[in-house]
């Protein structure tokens, strides 16, 4: 009898032990989120961390909404960057850029509000808000008890470039360099665009939506915002039924002026959503150096589908660069690709 009761102690015990090695605590990172899960075999050489970061609801409250994240670190990375991605996207759709800069650092890629987990109630206001979002990623990073003491960088494209844009301009002491993947210019100029080439098709001939004028007039009246979605996703080619918008006014190219940090600007030749002008406007207001590269690129943020080994070059070259104290040696420029692969060029 007392052997059998000392064989039902140890296996309530074990059973004990198993649970509590399953079961997962949530670290605090101050009051900037938590780590809710860590993953040491998922990656090679590398730490998987499941995130929540608490990000402030709007500047007019206190309130915090939570962004679900996932961080990628390394044993001696040389800096930290924080991902942001575009509208109708998520944090897993930018993870195949972590490949591009190569192992030298770590990456936190998290979901913009009204996008991906958590996203009931949450509206999507192309970068006003978002900028809280990206705020709430870097001081994450900053506080992370393990990498906390390095370099952040920021690498955005479309939406999440904007955000890290109004970002950067509303604290300054956040990031060391920014890489800028097709940032637009304005909301305004972007629904103006995307306006402009709804048509309609009757009888097989195709003509313009009519009202385009008013549409452009009134199109951050309340009433009209419903009418955005259809506009968006006629631009984007994505489907937008699921995501709640606000369009606010956003001002990326006059935000970009209070920017004085290294500044890596990447646009498409052919993009139908941000014009040439438009990227130039961002990029002739950046205060601090600053490099454009005009690619090739076949539509909206094509630059990596088009030469993706030129892509990861650039990235890589202008990391090293600000990391390696070598950006003050370099002038500002504009590069442009003048080899077209689909006319037979080689990659360059």
């Amino acid at each position: 009898m007392n052997r059998t009761l000392a064989l039902i102690v140890l296996f309530c015990m074990a059973s004990m032990l198993h649970a509590r090695e399953l079961q997962v605590i949530p670290t605090s990172v101050d009051d900037y989120g938590t780590i809710d899960e860590t993953v040491e075999h998922m990656i090679d050489d590398a730490i998987l961390e499941k995130v929540t970061i608490h990000a402030q609801k709007n500047r007019a409250t206190r309130d915090i909404i939570k962004r679900k994240g996932v961080l990628i670190r390394r044993e001696g990375a040389k800096a930290n960057i924080l991902m942001c991605h575009g509208f109708m996207c998520n944090k897993f759709d930018v993870g195949f850029v972590r490949s591009l800069f190569g192992q030298e650092y770590n990456f936190l890629a998290f979901d913009f509000r009204a996008h991906g987990e958590v996203a009931d109630g949450q509206v999507c206001t192309f970068g006003r808000d978002e900028s809280l979002d990206v705020l709430a990623g870097a001081e994450f990073l900053k506080h992370h008890p393990e990498i906390g003491q390095l370099p952040l960088f920021v690498y955005g494209f479309s939406m999440g470039a904007a955000s890290a844009i109004e970002a950067q301009a509303n604290y300054p002491y956040l990031f060391k360099g920014m890489i800028l993947d097709c940032p637009f210019d304005s909301t305004s100029n972007v629904l103006k665009r995307s306006i402009n080439t709804l048509t309609f098709n009757v009888c097989g001939y195709e003509f313009y939506v009519p009202g385009r004028r008013l549409l452009h007039k009134y199109a951050f009246h309340p009433y009209i915002q419903a009418m955005l979605r259809p506009i968006l996703k006629a631009a984007s080619r994505l489907d937008a039924k699921q995501i709640e918008i606000h369009m606010c006014h956003v001002y990326p190219h006059e935000s970009i002026k209070k920017v004085d940090i290294p500044c890596l600007f990447i646009c498409c030749k052919q993009d139908e959503l941000v014009s040439m002008d438009a990227i130039k406007a961002v990029y002739d207001g950046a205060q601090g150096y600053k490099k454009l590269w005009v690619t090739n690129g076949r539509y909206h943020c094509d630059s990596f589908f088009y030469n993706p080994e030129c892509y990861s070059k650039r990235l890589k070259k202008f990391m090293h660069a600000v990391l390696d104290g070598k950006i003050k040696k370099k002038r500002n420029k504009i590069v442009e690709d003048m080899i077209d692969l689909g006319c037979g060029g080689e990659i360059i």
